[in-house]
């Protein structure tokens, strides 16, 4: 048995080594001969959905080991103990649990687990802290939420602090403030349990490079309650010029540097990013970082990208190719997708293969179609059905391809769909079977994998009609998402009767199905059932269809109603209405609320409207200072 407690902390160290940790894993689970074997570990939810999120077409796939290490073995964990469970902790209290007991008598709501983990002390200890020692927890919450490692330098906290202390708290303080600060922060609550742990080496294993330099660690509760306490505030600038100076690590800063350009900081984003490039990095690193700065400077995007190609990445000349072609530079397109696939790109063979095909040029086009599809390129495996069907070639290889690229486009999908885990978590709920079938449907998903690789169709349908049934969500969206490329008809029968059930999925997916069909009427009151079941994601929807019947009252308490859930990207289109309405000023205050929180696109979406109408040269043409003034420095 392996007991992985806070498996971020495994998976989000360096990608290279994080990724080894999760393929040794699927090799002990694979390996017969070890069996049998349990690897047991908690993960919040937001790392979830990171670890299992697909990516982009012409972005690296960062975490594929970890991915495929969670693909259907996910149970969720409801937050509060219910009924039942709490019946059976009060047993194993009266048998002799001391802890449990002490917990039942002073937890609320249900919240054990929570009491258990020191959880409200820790949040007592904080929201009582005095200022400066607030400031020191803020400051190591904002370091870890923007990927500084979990054991985090002091000298870096220690030069970061000052900004998050006012004026007169900063005057008011005494002369040793910072040493007795982390004293008090480090003082325990709750057992064991402190705001900031001291790391401590032992002299007979020290670090590498000799001499350990001092570094804290946020408990574990504090670090999940500031990822969502601190997710509207962007840190002042003292935090910046500390990471710009004092941090070492490439991969952090490069972290930070996609923090500053998510939040519009632009003049910080490029300090962080020269000090990327000026540092030994891996290629991955900097091509990552290139795909951040896409959408608020190309030109640094392209030069990141070629830096990345001198280091030998061979997504980075995929993504110039793609690149060049949306330019219209066709040649250089095809010469930088020719460098990428001999390097090992699939993306960059694929699009050789549509390219050749394209230009009539079969033989080639199944050359780089195979190509792709050896390098795990699973998007041409339509492609090269389609070639071989034209070449008059294997129509039995072309039937299979077609099953495989469907099973795979499904599947794909409905990963893609379940973009929040907790949603899901309410689906099964609502689903066919009760909640204590979960451990079911986990096997239920891997079937539907296992079958899909193969592109079994027959198999395939099967496997997702009994993970639908079932009530497993994975399940039910592979099932609708499969009878829509085939049955149109079918679909929508499924989808109606699984909303007519209360299934969470099918009542917003139906939604949007009557909306694009031109039925606002059912399609609100689809959204509204659904707001009503907690759904946050159908505030947007909804506001949107308000905004089309030109209820404008509504669709921007609709869109605050959203933000305030923490749907931030709401916060773009309020910006939107608020400018098309004639507000600028609120359409700028909204657009820097956004920025704050890490949708700079908002701002950048703000100032390019502007700039079309020929105001200004450009609101925020440089970007925004850390206290969300504008930026004049380039």
């Amino acid at each position: 048995m392996v007991w992985l407690n806070e498996a971020q902390h495994y998976f989000d160290l360096s990608r290279d080594i994080a990724e080894q940790v999760a393929a040794s894993f699927r090799a002990l689970l694979a390996d017969r001969q070890t069996q049998p074997v349990l690897v047991l570990g908690t993960l919040w939810n937001e790392y979830a959905t990171t670890y299992t999120a697909l990516p982009s077409p012409i972005s690296k796939d960062l975490y594929p080991q970890v991915r495929e290490l969670l693909a259907g073995r996910l149970l969720m964990v409801p937050e509060r103990f219910d009924a039942p469970a709490l019946r059976e902790a009060r047993i194993l209290a009266i048998e002799g649990d001391r802890q449990l007991s002490h917990a039942l008598k002073y937890s609320k709501e249900g919240l054990l687990a929570q009491y258990l983990a020191g959880a409200p002390a820790l949040l007592e200890r904080y929201r009582m802290a005095s200022p400066p020692v607030r400031a020191l927890i803020q400051c190591v919450m904002d370091a870890r939420r923007f990927g500084v490692g979990s054991n985090v330098p002091v000298d870096f906290i220690s030069h970061a602090v000052e900004d998050y202390l006012t004026d007169g708290e900063y005057a008011a303080l005494s002369g040793d403030w910072l040493a007795e600060s982390f004293r008090e922060a480090g003082r325990s609550v709750h057992g064991n349990l402190a705001p900031l742990t001291t790391i401590r080496h032992r002299k007979s294993s020290p670090p590498d490079g000799g001499t350990p330099e001092a570094r804290v660690r946020l408990a574990d509760s504090l670090e999940q309650f500031g990822r969502v306490d601190r997710s509207p505030y962007c840190p002042p600038q003292s935090f910046w010029s500390a990471a710009c100076e004092l941090l070492e690590s490439a991969e952090v800063l490069a972290k930070l540097a996609e923090a500053a350009i998510d939040r519009h900081r632009l003049y910080w984003a490029r300090r962080l990013t020269e000090r990327v490039v000026e540092r030994r990095v891996d290629a991955s690193v900097l091509t990552e970082l290139a795909h951040a700065w896409v959408e608020s400077d190309p030109g640094e995007a392209e030069r990141l990208f070629l830096k990345s190609t001198e280091l030998g990445d061979a997504g980075a000349m995929g993504s110039l190719g793609y690149r060049c072609e949306e330019r219209g530079e066709w040649e250089r397109a095809k010469e930088w997708f020719r460098r990428g696939a001999e390097s090992g790109d699939g993306f960059s063979a694929c699009e050789l293969g549509r390219i050749y095909s394209e230009l009539g040029d079969l033989e080639s086009s199944e050359r780089f179609y195979r190509r792709a599809i050896e390098l795990g390129e699973t998007e041409s495996l339509g492609g090269l059905a389609r070639v071989l069907v034209e070449k008059g070639g294997d129509i039995d290889e072309a039937l299979t391809l077609l099953q495989r690229s469907i099973c795979t486009m499904v599947r794909q999908t409905a990963r893609v769909s379940m973009v929040s885990l907790e949603d899901d978590a309410g689906i099964q709920r609502s689903g066919v079977t009760p909640w204590s079938s979960r451990g079911e449907s986990a096997g239920s998903a891997r079937r539907i994998d296992e079958v899909g690789d193969v592109g079994d169709c027959a198999k395939f349908l099967e496997a997702v009609t009994a993970a639908a049934n079932d009530g497993d969500a994975y399940g039910m969206r592979c099932l609708y998402y499969l009878l829509r490329s085939t049955d149109e008809v079918a679909a929508d029968e499924f989808l109606a009767s699984a909303a007519r059930g209360g299934n969470s999925f099918a009542v917003v997916e139906l939604a949007r199905e009557l909306k694009s069909r031109g039925d606002l009427t059912r399609a609100e009151s689809l959204y509204r059932q659904s707001i009503g079941s907690g759904d946050n994601k159908s505030l947007v929807a909804l506001a949107g269809l308000m905004e089309e019947a030109k209820n404008f009252e509504e669709a921007e308490s609709l869109y605050w109603q959203a933000i305030d859930s923490g749907e931030i990207y709401a916060a773009h289109r309020l910006s939107r209405l608020k400018e098309e309405r004639g507000d600028r000023d609120g359409a700028e205050e909204v657009a820097l609320l956004a920025a704050d929180a890490g949708h700079g696109a908002a701002a950048r979406a703000l100032s390019e409207v502007r700039v079309r109408r020929g105001e200004d040269g450009g609101l925020w043409l440089y970007g925004l200072n850390p206290d969300g003034t504008p930026s004049s420095n380039i």
